[in-house]
């Protein structure tokens, strides 16, 4: 769970990064909302407490899955082969996002920010992972 959260403050961060360059630091985030509350996740530029807030949920929850599913299998692993798991890792969680799912389970904000940033955001989502898992590693002398 530890990895979890420091992957959704990461990936959260990085969201509202690039919201903010496009002057609606919200956008991004509120985009995740658009399986609950369709177009008008799209457009909702600012805070809206319905759309903002379920964004949120879903945002942490669907990232402390991914974390959860990257514990079980990697959890034990430590240097650069948790590295490497976690950048491979990240590209399966990409291609489910983004190929395996139906469209209303996809993150959304993929339809607003160009292919470069999706690809930084999931390399967040693996760095982070890999960190957060080291961080919560007890006793981890190594990376």
């Amino acid at each position: 769970m530890r990895a979890g959260v420091v992957a959704a403050a990461a990936t959260l961060g990085t969201l509202l990064g690039f919201g903010w360059v496009r002057g609606a630091a919200l956008r991004p985030l509120n985009s995740i909302a658009h399986m609950l509350f369709g177009t008008r996740a799209f457009v909702m530029e600012g805070f809206d407490f319905a759309v903002t807030t379920a964004a949120l949920l879903v945002h942490i929850l669907s990232i402390l899955v991914w974390a959860v599913i990257f514990a079980l299998l990697a959890g034990r692993l430590r240097g650069w082969r948790l590295l490497v798991s976690a950048i491979v890792f990240a590209g399966i969680a990409w291609i489910t996002d983004h190929y395996l799912v139906p469209a209303m389970l996809t993150p959304g904000f993929e339809r607003l920010l160009s292919p470069a940033e999706v690809g930084t955001l999931y390399f967040v989502l693996a760095l982070s992972l890999a960190a957060g898992t080291r961080i919560a590693a007890p006793h981890a002398d190594t990376f």
